[in-house]
């Protein structure tokens, strides 16, 4: 496999991850340990190879974006349903 393809490959398992757990709450206990697992076997399908590290630093960048999210959302719920 090549440069583009590989690489490309990494990007859609990671955006694929990311458009299944966009609109995680952040309560929500059971798709926060899905969301880890998923982002764990990724991790381990590149365990060892050059791209591991790349893999990695994508799947923190989402992750960090979810749970930016997730807690914005909760904030937001919270100033919503208090006003009159």
């Amino acid at each position: 496999m090549g440069f583009k393809e590989q690489y490309f490959d990494i990007w859609q398992q990671v955006w694929s991850l990311h458009k299944k757990y966009y609109v995680i709450q952040e309560q929500d206990e059971k798709r926060w340990k899905q969301l880890n697992d998923e982002c764990e076997a990724i991790d381990n399908q590149y365990s060892g190879r050059p791209e591991q590290r790349f893999v990695q630093s994508l799947l923190l960048g989402v992750v960090a974006e979810l749970e930016r999210e997730a807690s914005h959302e909760g904030k937001t719920e919270a100033t919503t349903t208090t006003q009159p």
